[in-house]
């Protein structure tokens, strides 16, 4: 039979995913003027996103964009996957 993934883990730093958060946060769509992350963060909308937030909500299979399920873990700092 066939093997495929149908699911992985990413590890990042926390510090990582927070300054790709923030270097998207203020980003405007010019068609509405909202903020893009709007649209990137399902439910929580620009107001309650956080890193963690997003990632969750870009590597959700169920939200027709990404291809598999991808579970982002944000690891502290200088610590090390376990």
């Amino acid at each position: 039979g066939a093997q495929a993934v149908l699911e992985y883990q990413l590890f990042y730093r926390q510090r990582y995913a927070e300054a790709a958060f923030a270097s998207c946060q203020g980003v405007r769509l010019p068609a509405t003027g909202g903020y893009a992350i709007s649209t990137m963060c399902g439910r929580y909308g620009a107001q309650l996103c956080t890193a963690q937030r997003w990632l969750d909500f870009q590597g959700d299979k169920n939200n027709g964009l990404a291809p598999l399920q991808i579970d982002f873990q944000l690891l502290p700092n200088g610590s090390e996957p376990g």
